[in-house]
């Protein structure tokens, strides 16, 4: 009589015990992400090594979409506004995202984040702030500002920092895990950033000959180089043949190795100015143009960043 009391306790204490730690493992499995879009590469690449497995990221723009002028659909506008973060660039890079945030007014969930603010920005030259003014999108940047700052290690880091910022406002339980890895990402950044500084630092050319549009001036500025671009800050008009036979003369004059194109603009005019010089071509990509084969590759923007060296490195002659 005593055993069969004994193991009638000893059952019911099993099944308590079995039915109070489902609920926890059950509350484990439906753990809570945050949902968060990102509106081009650099700031998608740099959330998803924040955020980590405690995220569901994605990428607002299409790759290869041209974010200065990219057209919002309907549907960009509901999905971010259902989102729990919505990370952009800046201002300038992203105008359109004025309609997301004004559009999500209502939502008080959504946290709309300007990756960029803080960083330190680079005003265009002359040259490019004229060019600009003959476009029909010229709004895109009436601040005067470069919007590609995330070419600038420093202003990476920057970046880096809102949006750990940002997951954490939202997620203050795991704010030790993004803490974590930000602070682990930014010690990539930085030694990426070391090796530019010695890698470049003995080249026997300094300048960068880029047929593609104004992108580069942020790296050409940190790494001490000297950088001339054939289109505008949009590059959806071509240069004028007056530039054209300008920067064929500066390629002749200089004597200038290389030449670099972009992916996603047709080469055309590299292969011009190629044609009626010595120079070879080479492949230059600012970060946000991505394809959709490098997507799938598994591409990232300090794989971009090294192949950008590589190139570099070829280009100028660099030991």
């Amino acid at each position: 009589m005593y055993l069969k009391k004994t193991s009638l306790i000893f059952l019911i204490l099993l099944s308590f015990f079995m039915s109070s730690c489902q609920p926890a493992k059950e509350a484990n499995k439906n753990e809570q992400k945050l949902e968060v879009v990102a509106s081009i590469f650099p700031v998608y690449d740099f959330a998803r090594n924040i955020g980590g497995d405690k995220i569901n990221i994605t990428m607002l723009l299409p790759p290869g979409a041209d974010a200065h002028h990219y057209e919002l659909k309907p549907g960009d506008i509901i999905k971010v506004s259902k989102t729990d973060i919505f990370l952009f660039t800046n201002f300038d890079m992203e105008p359109w995202s004025y309609q997301i945030i004004n559009a999500a007014d209502k939502n008080t969930n959504m946290l709309a984040v300007e990756t960029g603010n803080g960083t330190a920005l680079l005003p265009f030259s002359q040259e490019e702030k004229h060019d600009d003014d003959d476009d029909e999108h010229v709004h895109v940047h009436d601040s005067g500002f470069d919007p590609h700052i995330w070419l600038d290690m420093d202003n990476a880091q920057k970046m880096v920092n809102n949006i750990a910022a940002a997951f954490i406002k939202k997620d203050t339980p795991n704010s030790d895990y993004y803490l974590k890895n930000a602070r682990d990402y930014k010690l990539r950044l930085t030694a990426l950033d070391q090796r530019y500084h010695k890698e470049l630092s003995g080249c026997k050319t300094k300048t960068v000959l880029h047929a593609g549009h104004w992108a580069f001036a942020y790296l050409a500025k940190r790494y001490n180089l000297k950088y001339i671009a054939a289109y505008n800050v949009l590059a959806d008009a071509e240069p004028s043949p007056q530039k054209i036979v300008a920067l064929i003369n500066q390629v002749k004059t200089e004597k200038v190795p290389c030449i670099y194109y972009e992916d996603m603009i047709n080469p055309r005019l590299a292969k011009m100015i190629a044609g009626e010089t010595d120079a070879k071509l080479l492949k230059l990509n600012n970060g946000h143009d991505v394809s959709k084969t490098d997507m799938k590759k598994g591409v990232s923007f300090i794989s971009i960043m090294e192949n950008n060296l590589t190139n570099l490195k070829k280009g100028m002659r660099c030991p």
